[in-house]
């Protein structure tokens, strides 16, 4: 037998073993979690409902008020959730992530008064974050009813021109397209066929739906119907002044490009530059100082206007205080940007993340790039 086969049969024969012992390896470990899930489970669920009873007694402290208009908020969001567990675990959450937030904090800076300021801005961006994602839930359930709804009211216009009944243009224009506002109009269909009149079916679904187009187009709707008027011809121009309403918006949203890029050029590149600079700035100056002795300066220069002496602050807490900046620069800059292309605030959270870790990276880069740079000139000090 030549070499090369032997080396071919051996290899072969390794390959073999190890997918063998990993086929064993993968099957051992399945049938041990399959074990752990059978003995467990019972304790899990007993963990689940308590800690549900939990959410569910701390969330039932909250006043009815929040507790109302949060179950409103996962109402329009589309949402099917107890708002009493919701605000349980967020409070839960609230009181978690600050006392860990501290602890690090203090661990790693010993400072207590920053250890404390970052719990309490900790605390309060837990329910900020929880409030604004559901108004983003909101806000985009409601964009995508809009954004079909002139296709919806078109077609149900055709279906009742050809001779079809409100109620079975309804159906039969509940496309699986039209997304969330096919399935609303399937429920206004199921909910007329248990005997509730088609115009409380209506109002139910814009109660449902937190849009004042939807709210308007519904109204008319029922006015039209009430008053045996010409209903296809009403819908159509509701149509019509819908799509040019969005037109109107996306027109704004062009012309707002330039100063949505001034703001992103800000936010990204001209704040971390200036923080960056300046914290070299302090670096040299902080140097600078540690090898002069201000005792043998002359009295002018220590007592003039213009006063020689130290600087009161440290790079490194120049360092946190630019972070702590340009991370609030960035969650509110992203909103103004929201604001300014949609009329809408929360329609600039996805760019929050985006804008923060963008900003700090690029502030922490030329931090390094500066610090190379006049790094050589302080070499001999």
């Amino acid at each position: 037998m030549k070499i090369s086969d032997m080396f071919y049969t051996t290899l072969k024969i390794i390959s073999y073993i190890l997918v063998t012992i990993w086929n064993f390896l993968v099957s051992l470990f399945h049938i041990i979690l399959s074990s752990l899930k059978i003995v467990l489970k019972p304790f899990l669920e007993f963990f689940g409902k308590f800690v549900k009873s939990v959410y569910h007694r701390l969330g039932s402290l909250f006043p009815f008020h929040i507790r109302d208009k949060l179950e409103k908020m996962f109402l329009y969001s589309g949402l099917t959730r107890n708002p009493e567990e919701t605000l349980g675990m967020t409070l839960m959450y609230s009181v978690l992530v600050p006392i860990t937030v501290c602890l690090i904090t203090f661990a790693l800076t010993g400072e207590k008064i920053l250890s404390i300021g970052m719990g309490i801005a900790s605390f309060i961006l837990v329910w900020i974050i929880m409030y604004m994602l559901l108004r983003l839930l909101v806000d985009r359930r409601t964009e995508n009813v809009e954004k079909v709804l002139p296709d919806l009211l078109s077609m149900i216009a055709q279906n009742m021109s050809a001779g079809m009944t409100p109620y079975n243009a309804l159906w039969v224009a509940a496309r699986p397209e039209f997304g969330p506002l096919a399935l609303e109009i399937q429920k206004v269909a199921r909910d007329t066929l248990t005997g509730t009149p088609l115009d409380t079916a209506l109002v139910n679904m814009s109660k449902r739906i937190k849009s004042e187009k939807l709210q308007r187009t519904v109204k008319l709707m029922i006015q039209g119907m009430r008053s045996g008027g010409e209903l296809p011809t009403v819908l159509q121009e509701i149509a019509r002044d819908i799509r040019t309403e969005r037109n109107l918006v996306k027109r704004m949203e062009s012309e707002t490009n330039g100063q949505v890029m001034f703001i992103l050029f800000s936010l990204i590149m001209g704040a971390p530059l200036l923080f960056a600079a300046s914290s070299q700035f302090i670096s040299i100056f902080s140097k600078v100082f540690s090898v002069i002795d201000l005792s043998k300066l002359p009295q002018e220069a220590r007592m003039g206007i213009v006063k020689i002496q130290p600087l009161s602050i440290t790079e490194d807490d120049f360092v946190l205080y630019s972070l702590i900046v340009l991370s609030v620069c960035s969650f509110l800059g992203s909103l103004l940007i929201g604001l300014m292309r949609s009329g809408k605030m929360t329609s600039g959270i996805p760019i929050i993340p985006i804008a923060m870790g963008l900003s700090i990276s690029i502030f922490l880069a030329l931090r390094y790039i500066l610090s190379l740079f006049f790094g050589g000139m302080m070499t001999g000090m």
